[in-house]
């Protein structure tokens, strides 16, 4: 059976076959505070069941946390405030809420809260990091110390708390005190290149561009560790300073990883227009922030997503519209299927920002994922006509076109995507495949066996591919032995996979080796149990061996599981009469 992958993704679709840190962190807690979980609130607790008020109380409590566990984070915040209104001095509560607040952006809101769990316990540590940061966002560097000094220096903490400190250090004119307090971020694990990277800002901020310079150049020694906020910082710093040439030619050696970093093309653009970009990081405030976001994102790699969640939203609080934080966190609803929350984040992304076009790709695509399709369309048309050499929006909305099964319609946005693309490349394989896919399924075979075969001259051991070719060839009994080369080179690449499974027993089925195809057919039913068109071919495989009542079987539970239209007829002919000879399928 044909399988897909999103264009330039090069992931496994489980759909129909068309449509396509470490122990370190790992060690850091989800709510980073003494507040694992809420507690009922004490009107629920205390007997007063019969009243109005605590079965009402008790329900906004159940919303509350039913809401936190779809992730519904604002409407979760909304009624734990409500229930801690009514129980003030339950200290769960007061920390749930804070949380919450936090995790939402109404950090605000959480300031007084933050205060009184402070107060009741004053090393909770979540309010003490809300604390300390809006204390440096109010340039008040000696209470935002007072409120960090509870933290453990264990987990995260163990990177976000020098980096925290030392610019709280530079903040209050210590400017040496703070390099060397940031240099414990060295001693970490994996973690040497935060160091390199805000001694460096540090450095640059005070004017000492000698020594800046050999921070970041440090940090640019390390190139498996090199990522695009090392290499925009050290190319601003070499823009400012004078030295366009290096500052050229670190972005070209990064577009050639990844050639269509629209923000790196702009800087690119900039360097040699001789333009002067602001400072990466021009306070204390907006250092902290890029620290906050720093290890938002390990620890989002390390699948601590609530955790770098906070994070991030107070990266935010120190510096407003920060569009790597609204990014991430945009990211993160998505995870958690809030789409709609995540697509307000995206355009919430400040246009001048270079990461806007990528908000607005991701915007588009999570609309389409909510059923929003034709507003997706009309921001990916927009987003083609504002930038006319710029081919990533058509491709987007070729899979857009291609998922809804539009598949002409698909395979024209594609065709005017490669308009744009002056040399094909091997990167461009994924779009080669996924335009394949578009012009097989509207019935243009020609064009889609080049891009197939086209898409293969790149990638010769691309399983995905191999599979879609040669299961194609196999349905229109071409090429056989060469679909069968291909598809037992696709199985081979990917054991588990059950759709390839299928494509090697249909071949083989196919070829008339009706023995040899039945263990690899039942092997694809146990990996995809639920495909229509995998149990409709395992059941044609049995007919042909003599295990009739067991084919019968297969056929209708081929039909139990909603196969296409047009293979309706031919399956209920086929629990009627059987097989007489292997049927070619429309």
């Amino acid at each position: 059976m044909q399988t897909t992958v999103i264009a330039m993704t090069v992931t496994n679709d489980t759909r129909r076959p068309w449509r396509g840190l470490s122990g370190l962190l790992a060690a850091a807690g989800v709510a980073l505070g003494v507040f694992a979980a809420a507690v009922p609130p004490a009107a629920a607790q205390s007997g007063q069941d019969g009243s109005f008020r605590s079965r009402s109380l008790l329900g906004a409590y159940m919303a509350a946390r039913h809401a936190e566990r779809r992730f519904a984070l604002s409407e979760a915040a909304t009624l734990y405030a409500r229930v801690l209104a009514e129980d003030p001095d339950n200290l769960a509560l007061l920390g749930r809420t804070l949380y919450l607040m936090i995790s939402v952006g109404r950090v605000d809101a959480a300031l007084p809260l933050a205060r009184r769990v402070v107060k009741k316990r004053p090393d909770a540590r979540l309010a003490n990091l809300v604390l300390a940061i809006e204390a440096a966002r109010r340039k008040d560097y000696t209470v935002a110390e007072k409120h960090l000094k509870p933290q453990p220096k264990r987990g995260a903490n163990q990177v976000l708390l020098p980096l925290l400190r030392s610019w709280l250090e530079y903040g209050a004119g210590r400017r040496d005190a703070a390099l060397r307090m940031v240099r414990e971020v060295e001693r970490v694990p994996g973690f040497a290149n935060y160091y390199h990277l805000h001694a460096g800002l540090m450095l640059e901020l005070a004017k000492r561009d000698k020594a800046a310079g050999e921070r970041y150049g440090a940090a640019l020694s390390n190139e498996a560790r090199v990522g695009l906020r090392m290499v925009q910082a050290v190319g601003v710093y070499y823009e400012r300073s004078g030295r366009r040439d290096k500052a050229i030619a670190l972005y070209v050696k990064y577009l050639k990883r990844s050639p269509n970093s629209l923000g790196m093309q702009l800087a690119l653009a900039r360097a040699r227009a001789g333009g002067t970009p602001a400072p990466f990081v021009g306070s204390p405030a907006q250092g902290m922030a890029e620290a906050l976001f720093n290890v938002s994102s390990a620890v989002q790699r390390g699948r601590r997503r609530r955790q770098a969640l906070i994070y991030a939203r107070l990266a935010l609080h120190l510096r407003p519209k920060f569009a790597p934080a609204l990014i991430l966190i945009a990211g993160s609803m998505e995870q958690h299927n809030q789409r709609a929350v995540a697509v307000r984040l995206y355009r919430a992304v400040p246009e001048r920002s270079p990461l806007s076009w990528s908000a607005q790709l991701a915007a588009a695509q999570a609309l389409n994922r909510i059923d929003r399709a034709e507003e997706a369309v009309v921001i990916l048309e927009r987003m083609s006509k504002s930038r006319p050499k710029r081919y990533d929006a058509l491709v987007a909305l070729g899979d857009l076109h291609r998922g809804k099964e539009r598949f002409a319609d698909a395979a024209k946005a594609y065709d005017r995507a490669f308009a744009r693309i002056p040399k094909l490349e091997r990167h461009h394989w994924g779009i080669l495949y996924a335009r394949g896919i578009a012009l097989e399924r509207s019935k243009q075979w020609a064009r889609a066996e080049k891009d197939f075969l086209t898409a293969l001259n790149f990638v010769p051991n691309q399983p995905y591919v191999l599979n879609y070719l040669g299961y194609s060839w196999v349905e229109q009994g071409k090429n056989l032995d060469r679909a069968r080369g291909m598809i037992e080179k696709a199985v081979a690449l990917r054991r588990n996979d059950g759709y390839i499974t299928d494509s090697l027993g249909w071949v083989l089925y196919r070829m008339g080796k009706f023995k040899e195809a039945v263990p690899h057919l039942e092997r694809a039913v146990a990996l995809r149990p639920q495909d229509p068109t995998i149990n409709d071919h395992l059941g044609d495989a049995l007919w042909m061996v003599g295990r009739h009542r067991e084919a019968e079987f297969q056929w209708r539970r081929a039909l139990s599981l909603k196969p296409e239209k047009d293979q309706i007829k031919v399956i209920e002919a086929k629990i009627k009469s059987g097989l007489k000879k292997p049927v070619k399928r429309p």
